[in-house]
C-alpha cells in the first residue's frame, strides 16, 4: 500500500482506530466486568479507544493485550509504521521512522520497530554481543539457520544461538530446525557444511529426511532443480538490509531483525499482508 492509498484508506485517527478495533474484536468482545458479551461494537463517544458495555454502562480500553495498549501516539502513526516496515524490501531505519512520522526521540522509534518485529515473529532469542570476527564459518559470528519450502516459497529462520556445550550450528541444532519445519520423507537440499551429515544417521534422523548435497566448490547446481539458489537469494536481501540500512545486528535483536525479513518475503505476493501484520499486533 503506497502513501497516498494509506491516507485515503485512513483519513482521520478515527479511522486508524475504528479498523484496528473491528479487526480485533471482529467476534465480538466481553466485557472484563459483567461479562456480558456483545457482538456489536460500542464506543464510547468522547474515546474511540475504549469499548463501552451497554448493560453494566462500563468502559473499557480497546487496546488491552496488543501492541499498541500503553503507547500515547495516534494509532494512525502506528499504521503508517506498519505500513513502512512492510513495504520496505530491506528494512527501514530507526532513524528513518523517526524522520517519516516526525518522531522527537529515536528511542521511541526503536521501541515501535522492535515492537512490529516482535509481532512478526514467534520468539525472542537473546544473547551477548560478540567481537569484531573474521569470515566464513568457525568464527565468532552469529550464524542463521534458514529453510525455504520449494513449492510455496515460505522461509523460516532462526538465529542459531550457542548451546549448553557452546557449540553452534551442530549437527542436532540443525536437525531441529528442519524437523520443526519438515514433515517425514521430506527431500532437503543443503550445501556441503559437515553439520547435516547427521541427516545420513537413521538413529538421530527419525522423520527420514532425505538429503542431497550441493558442493558449492564444485557447482552451485546439479540440474533438474537441484539447488539451494531460493535460501541463498534470501540471504541476498537480508544482507543488502545489513549493510545498506541497519549497518550491525545485535545479538540481543537478531532474531527480530529476522521475523521481520521471513514475514516480509512470505507475504511479498499477498494483498493483505498489510492487514495480516496489523492483526499479528493485537
Amino acid at each position: 500500500m503506497n502513501h497516498i492509498e494509506f491516507f485515503k484508506r485512513f483519513p482521520t485517527e478515527n479511522d486508524a482506530i475504528d479498523f484496528i478495533v473491528s479487526t480485533k474484536y471482529k467476534n465480538g468482545y466481553v466485557c472484563p466486568k459483567c461479562g456480558c458479551v456483545h457482538h456489536k461494537i460500542y464506543h464510547q463517544r468522547y474515546n474511540h479507544r475504549n469499548l463501552y458495555c451497554n448493560n453494566c454502562k462500563s468502559e473499557f480500553s480497546a487496546l488491552t493485550g496488543t501492541v499498541f495498549e500503553h503507547t500515547h501516539l495516534d494509532l494512525r502513526m502506528w499504521l503508517f509504521a506498519l505500513n513502512l516496515v512492510f513495504i520496505a524490501r530491506k528494512g527501514i531505519s530507526g532513524l528513518q521512522l523517526q524522520r517519516e512520522l516526525g518522531m522527537k526521540s529515536y528511542k521511541g522509534a526503536f521501541r515501535m520497530l522492535n515492537l512490529i518485529r516482535r509481532a512478526m515473529g514467534t520468539e525472542t532469542h537473546k544473547g551477548k554481543k560478540t567481537k569484531k570476527s573474521k569470515r566464513g564459518r568457525g568464527t565468532s559470528k552469529t550464524p542463521v539457520v534458514g529453510v525455504k519450502e520449494r513449492n510455496s516459497g515460505k522461509i523460516h529462520a532462526v538465529v542459531a544461538l550457542p548451546n549448553e556445550k557452546g557449540q553452534q550450528l551442530s549437527g542436532k541444532q540443525l536437525l531441529k530446525v528442519l524437523n520443526d519445519v519438515c514433515k517425514e520423507n521430506t527431500t532437503v537440499m543443503t550445501d556441503q557444511f559437515s553439520g547435516y551429515n547427521i541427516l545420513n544417521n537413521g538413529v538421530e534422523n527419525t522423520k527420514k529426511l532425505i538429503r542431497i548435497m550441493i558442493d558449492h566448490n564444485v557447482a552451485y547446481s546439479l540440474g533438474n532443480g537441484i539447488h539451494t539458489n531460493g535460501i541463498e537469494s534470501c540471504w541476498a536481501v537480508l544482507k543488502r538490509g545489513v549493510y545498506g540500512i541497519f549497518h550491525h545486528l545485535s545479538v540481543k535483536y537478531m532474531q527480530n531483525y529476522i521475523d521481520e525479513f521471513c514475514f516480509r518475503l512470505n507475504n511479498r505476493d499477498c494483498k493483505d499482508g498489510f492487514d495480516r501484520l496489523v492483526g499479528l499486533c493485537l
